[in-house]
This record gives structure tokens, C-alpha cells and sequence, in this order.
């Protein structure tokens, strides 16, 4: 069945009777991934934060393995705008694969994006009544956003994702596959500057004038990128951070 060739409480009704005839996660996932490509789309990507709603806490991927070794490798979610949109909470997030500037801090990931065959990625989130959690799905194709929104529309598909993230279970097999191993925490701002600077060499007092705030604050902030890199030391946390690609030198 063709979705895009049928009235849309057509395809909504299908949609909801493919998850309803299965409840298993796997069979759930297969679903979702069935939906998509009958929609014309040629991944899907599905993630989730913690309870709190400020931290990643696990994301699903159909793309190609070769490109999520890329995205792994080059530590692409350090600058990915479509976890950006998700921790910050907007309703929905998009691009044409290929288009950005090179001022843009993901530049690099949009246009490596183009390189391995994604021609855009259309994603919509989803919030809990019940907690900080929300959740985010993406729809890649091979087509541009315009085509997609001339193809299905933006509105229709962003009710098709609320029906594949209610039906995505939060928890999936770790052993499943596309799933992904995603950051946990995230430096804030304030936290990333402090950062930076104390691998600089410089001394707390310094870092408090240089950020304007004052050294028991600095302390604070130290204490915390501690416990997100899981660092038990000062030094320890500046060789998590370039290991992993948080910070430069």
C-alpha cells in the first residue's frame, strides 16, 4: 500500500491498525521502518531523552551503516541540530542535506549528509503529560523538503510521526539493530567556556574573571562537567573532553 496515493484518514487508519496488529518492540521498529518507505522516505530516525528531559537517553537509526559509522566517528552529535531541537524542545526541525554555509557550526554534518545519499530530514517531537521526556522522529529521503511537503505535507506527516514515537518503545534492545550509542549529557554553555579555559592552563580565579562570575560558581560548574564526563578529576575531565571530541586544543 501506497500512503501518498490514498486519502489521508486512510492512511491514518492504516497506519494505526499496522502498530496495533503487533505490539512487540522489534516488530514495532520494522513497522515504523515499513511506514516510512511507503511514504517515500529512505530512513528513519528515532530518539529520546531522559525522564528530566535535559539529558540524551537513547536513539534508533535505519540510515546506512556506513553513515552512522561517519556520524560516530567525526562525533557529529556534538553539533547535530536535530538533538539540539529535541533537549530544547521545539516542535519540529528540518534541512535540505547539503545547503548549509560553512559559518554554520554543522556545516560539515549537512554536507556529508548530501555525500552519502540524503537529500533532506523532516523530524517533529513529541513531549510526556507526565514528565520532562519527549521524544523525536525523523523522516530522511533522498527528495527535497519541498518535494516532501508537496508529496505528503508537513502537517500530515507530523501526525504520522506522533503514531510511530507512541509506538517506538523508549528502552530498545541494546543488541537491536541501528541502535545508537548517544551522549548522555550535555555541557551547558557556561560549563563548555569553563571547560575550555581550564584546559588552558588557567586558575580558577582566572576563569571566574574571564567568565564574570565569581569563583564558587567556577567550583560549581567544575563539579558538574565532573559528574556528566564521569571524570573523578579536573585532569581527568580535560582528557574525556578532547577524547571525545567535546572541546579542542
Amino acid at each position: 500500500m501506497i500512503f501518498n496515493s490514498e486519502p489521508f484518514e486512510k492512511t491514518i487508519f492504516e497506519v494505526n491498525n499496522r502498530f496495533g496488529m503487533h505490539r512487540e518492540s522489534e516488530n514495532s521498529w520494522d513497522i515504523a521502518q515499513g511506514i516510512v518507505r511507503d511514504l517515500g522516505g529512505s530512513a528513519l530516525n528515532v530518539g529520546g531523552t531522559t525522564l528530566a528531559g535535559d539529558q540524551i537517553g537513547w536513539g534508533r537509526s535505519s540510515m546506512t551503516k556506513r553513515w552512522l559509522a561517519q556520524y560516530e566517528a567525526k562525533k557529529y552529535h556534538l553539533v547535530d541540530p536535530f538533538i539540539d531541537a529535541l533537549l530544547a524542545g521545539h516542535p519540529d526541525v528540518m534541512t535540505d542535506c547539503g545547503i548549509m554555509s560553512k559559518s554554520d557550526r554543522a556545516y560539515e554534518l549537512n554536507h556529508d549528509l548530501k555525500l552519502h545519499g540524503y537529500g533532506s530530514l523532516f523530524a517533529s517531537t513529541n513531549g510526556s503529560f507526565t514528565s520532562g521526556y519527549r521524544s523525536i522522529v525523523v523522516f530522511c529521503s533522498v527528495k527535497s523538503l519541498a518535494e516532501i511537503d508537496e508529496d505528503i505535507g508537513f502537517e500530515r506527516l507530523k501526525i504520522i510521526h506522533a503514531i510511530i514515537a507512541a509506538n517506538i518503545p523508549a528502552q530498545p534492545d541494546s543488541d537491536g539493530d541501528g541502535v545508537l550509542t548517544v551522549r548522555r549529557a550535555t555541557l551547558t554553555p557556561k560549563e563548555h567556556d569553563v571547560l575550555c579555559w581550564l584546559a588552558c592552563g588557567l586558575r580558577n580565579d582566572q576563569i571566574a574573571f574571564k567568565g564574570n562570575i565569581a569563583e564558587v560558581t567556577v567550583r560549581k560548574h567544575l563539579i558538574s562537567i565532573r559528574s556528566k564526563l564521569d571524570a573523578s578529576t579536573r585532569e581527568q575531565a580535560i582528557a574525556i573532553a578532547v577524547r571525545d571530541g567535546w572541546i579542542t586544543l
